[in-house]
């Protein structure tokens, strides 16, 4: 992967970050409007310098949902689109999610159109950080590009309502998106041609630039997003599927979404290392560049309303989801964590009472199952708001009940039990690697499949020994990737480095993807590795070289054509449990100089409610040994940044043999790696 330019904040933001003053404000401009020739919107140049004072001001420090961190963010955006001649109000509000109260200000400004009944164009991003990051990557960035989208289009005439966004509480299952669509009334829905939300952009350690959508399909702002990027940036842009957070919230209320961004999280992502260093300044200014010739050929005075075309093109009353059989259903979720998750507005059908006089809800989706083609009326039943049970029945022309226990005997066998019945067998599955039971059960007139889950014994899929050959007897695991990975991680092949046996199994539970058990004390002799010139201090430590067996669950790890859908975290499991080994095994040699670095970095706490601009107090709090090793791995830090994590993380850096290992599974990774 090739290294991009990192953001080098000048002298002047850098003072303009010293507070939480907004004093720097009064020198931005909103947006000029030029000459206008024939039917083409002139917009202006971005301002980089703008984009990287954001960016600045924004990650000064962390900005949890309801702390004063990101209330003060929420007025600095406030500010600035206001100044742009938005009308801008603020939405406060406070919800549960699962099983915490969340407190949250969505930002909302609007410029309208003479028309009050005009199109309305949506631009969202979210401004909360996890509560220990920065946010810079996620998600100051997209605030920034945000921002300067909104000054240069506020220049430009608009027949459209357009509307900027900033929602609170992404890391909290996205409760400021699910607040703000539920405040849309039916006819503002109506209007509403599309939604484009700025997620993370510009990480360098990622790379190009992406549209999410619900099912990986286009949009009809998507499409205009695609045509403009063509002739701005370097690479080309191309659709991805992603599930849930804002683009499904925004699509079960039948609002079609479309998510800028990059398409896998960067590694630095919820730590004290997503800082401004990270963030390629050049990217984001591309991304501004193709926004604003996109949305302003929707807001051109010579275009005819879109309305029409964003529902024809976009008509989520046919939109069918697909469960693949890969993933989980996810029982135990709630209503609206299922519908984001779907992205099809389920309709609530029956409210009733069980025998304990709990709740159960039943929700109605048009959903695709088992590789048929042929939809399904599905019915979720929720127990206390807790999912618990998933019934199909066949819609008109549905496939018949022959051709589904043909289809359900190909993907999971010959069924564990058969009931017979006065209009058929009733035949029973079970998928271990899952944990769902399937039920088709013969009617009178029609067949009903009822989906639940159940806890199998764990079924072994692949048993690989310390030396990476496939253990006499064993089959393949078929994950290719995984297994790739790894053998990679696990199984080095440097001498003096541990070494595990690798078990592919699944539980059908869930959960725990990757852990590690120790079996006994490894000879020397026996590992095969000279460890006596490796360098580092725990080289006595080789007579006691532990044993170790990695324990890997295929299931729990999402992935579509082979690549994981959560990469970041992903690999921070695997590179964790690999740290944990390191840790358990040969405290002398890693563990001690570790502790030691972290006693002495002790510091009084910052203040955990500091405000965008703050000046930053260093942290008291160090990673974990195991978190600051899969970051040392992963991560493309400047040498010289200051910080307790940062010192931590360069720790491992002294070790001859590490360095090898790192250097190793980057290079399997495609990251570049530093000589």
């Amino acid at each position: 992967m090739k290294k991009k330019a990192a953001v080098l904040l000048t002298a002047a933001v850098l003072t303009g970050c010293a507070g939480p003053s907004t004093k720097v404000l009064p020198q931005r401009q909103s947006g000029t409007m030029q000459e206008v020739p024939d039917e083409v919107p002139v917009v202006e140049e971005v301002n980089s310098f703008y984009l990287q004072e954001s960016l600045g001001i924004l990650s000064a420090s962390p900005r949890p949902s309801g702390s004063r961190g990101e209330d003060n963010a929420a007025r600095y955006i406030q500010k600035l689109l206001k100044d742009y001649g938005y009308t801008v109000n603020r939405q406060r509000f406070r919800e549960k999610s699962e099983h915490e109260e969340v407190l949250g200000t969505n930002v909302v400004a609007m410029r309208p159109a003479e028309d009050p009944d005009a199109d309305i164009i949506l631009i969202c991003t979210w401004h909360d950080s996890a509560p220990e990051s920065p946010g810079a990557g996620n998600n100051a960035s997209g605030v920034s590009v945000f921002l300067e989208t909104a000054r240069i289009l506020s220049g430009i005439p608009t027949d459209t309502e357009v509307r900027f966004v900033s929602l609170s509480s992404h890391e909290k299952d996205a409760l400021g998106a699910r607040v703000y669509a539920k405040s849309l009334s039916k006819r503002e829905r109506e209007r509403l041609i599309g939604v484009i939300t700025v997620g993370p952009c510009g990480a360098i350690d990622t790379e190009g630039t992406v549209l999410a959508t619900q099912d990986g399909k286009g949009t009809m702002l998507g499409d205009l997003l695609l045509e403009s990027a063509a002739g701005i940036m370097e690479n080309r842009w191309n659709y991805v599927q992603k599930a849930g957070e804002e683009n499904g919230i925004f699509a079960s209320c039948a609002i079609p979404a479309v998510q800028v961004g990059q398409q896998y999280d960067s590694f630095d992502f919820g730590t004290p290392l997503d800082t401004v260093d990270t963030v390629d300044a050049e990217c984001l200014s591309g991304i501004v560049d193709t926004l604003c010739q996109a949305v302003s050929r929707v807001m051109s005075l010579d275009t005819p309303s879109m309305r029409a075309k964003a529902h024809f093109e976009n008509n989520w009353k046919e939109f069918t989801y697909t469960q693949d059989t890969a993933n989980r259903i996810p029982f135990g979720t709630s209503p609206g964590k299922l519908q984001a998750i779907l992205g099809v507005p389920g309709k609530l059908a029956v409210v009733t009472r069980n025998a304990a006089n709990q709740p159960v809800e039943r929700y109605q989706f048009p959903m695709k199952w088992f590789g048929l083609n042929a939809p399904f009326q599905v019915s979720y039943y929720f127990t206390n708001e807790q999912l618990d049970l998933v019934s199909l029945k066949p819609g008109e022309n549905g496939p018949a009940v022959s051709e589904v226990r043909e289809q359900l005997t190909a993907l999971y066998g010959e069924p564990v039990k058969k009931i017979t019945g006065p209009y058929g067998a009733d035949c029973i599955w079970q998928d271990p690697k899952t944990g769902e039971q399937t039920e088709l059960i013969p009617g009178k007139e029609v067949y009903e499949i009822e989906i639940r889950s159940y806890t199998p014994q764990p079924v072994l899929l692949a048993r690989y020994k310390v030396d990476g050959t496939l253990e006499a007897g064993e089959t393949e695991t078929g994950y290719e990737y995984l297994k790739g990975l790894g053998s990679v991680v696990f199984q080095p092949k440097e001498a003096g480095s541990l070494a595990a046996e690798l078990l592919y199994e699944s539980d059908g539970v869930g959960g725990e993807r990757v852990f590690a058990e120790k079996t006994e004390p490894l000879s020397e002799t026996a590992h095969g590795t000279d460890r006596k010139n490796t360098g580092h201090s725990g080289q006595d430590d080789s007579e006691n070289m532990t044993q170790w067996t990695v324990r890997i669950d295929p299931a729990d790890f999402p992935e579509e054509e082979g690549i994981f859908t959560d990469r970041a975290e992903t690999l921070k499991a695997l590179l964790r449990v690999y740290g944990q080994m390191l840790k358990e095994s040969m405290p002398d040699a890693y563990v001690t100089g570790y502790a030691e670095l972290v006693q002495k970095n002790q510091q009084v706490p910052e203040q955990p409610d500091a405000a965008p601009g703050d000046a930053g107090q260093e942290r008291s709090t160090a990673p974990e040994f195991e978190d600051a090793f899969a970051l040392y791995v992963l991560t493309d830090q400047p040498m010289d940044a200051p910080g307790i994590w940062q010192e931590c993380v360069r720790y491992f850096d002294q070790f001859e043999e590490l360095n090898t290992y790192r250097s190793t599974v980057r290079s399997y990774l495609g990251l570049q790696t530093e000589e």
